[in-house]
């Protein structure tokens, strides 16, 4: 009994298949380059076992081998250009193996959670045009601070000025004061002399 889902480029295969007791049954498929598959294999009993094997220069290195367990899950992607891969499911039971499978190619077996939403978009643009205004602000702010260090500048221009001129006229003064204070010394002590 085989049943068959396909989904334009998504392709799922899911099938169930009877293995008598110490026999195999192989599979096999090709892929291209960047190809990913994934492998999942359920049957009726743990005593079984699993074997992928991939073509490689004209004869097969094994992927995967495993047995003695319930279900098996195996994903690969194709690296080279044309890849050549065979299934083998061995009964090691002394009875009839029910093999339930499920064979996904394709965007199937992305991640939907990774995928971007329009509601994230929507956010993203929201948190774009928050950027934005902030952006905005920031020119603003350097503007108005431009214009305070230009004001600022030519306010200490003009307060140097200020102030080599309050220099000048305290050195006037102290020499006028030095001058005015020897004249009166000396003439003290002329009068002194004369005395």
């Amino acid at each position: 009994m085989i049943l068959l889902l396909l989904f334009g480029f998504v392709q799922c295969v899911q099938f169930g298949y009877e293995v008598d007791k110490g026999q195999q049954i192989c599979f096999q498929d090709y892929f291209s380059q960047n190809d990913v598959f994934d492998l999942k294999i359920r049957a009726n009993t743990s005593n079984y076992a699993v074997k992928l094997e991939e073509a490689v220069a004209k004869r097969y290195a094994i992927l995967y081998e495993k047995s003695g367990s319930w279900e098996h899950n195996y994903q690969h992607q194709s690296s080279h250009k044309t890849s050549h891969l065979k299934y083998c499911f061995i009964n090691l039971e002394d009875e009839i193996v029910l093999f339930n499978v499920t064979y996904k190619t394709g965007s199937e077996l992305a991640d939907m959670q990774k995928v971007a939403k329009i509601s994230d978009l929507n956010q993203m643009g929201d948190n774009i045009r928050k950027l934005n205004g902030l952006l905005d602000d920031i020119k603003r702010e350097r503007s108005f601070l431009i214009s305070k260090y230009d004001y600022m500048n030519k306010l200490q221009g003009s307060i140097s000025k200020k102030q080599v001129v309050f220099g000048l006229l305290c050195l006037g003064l102290s020499f006028i004061i030095t001058a005015i204070t020897l004249n009166l010394i000396k003439k003290i002590l002329q009068q002194k002399k004369s005395q």
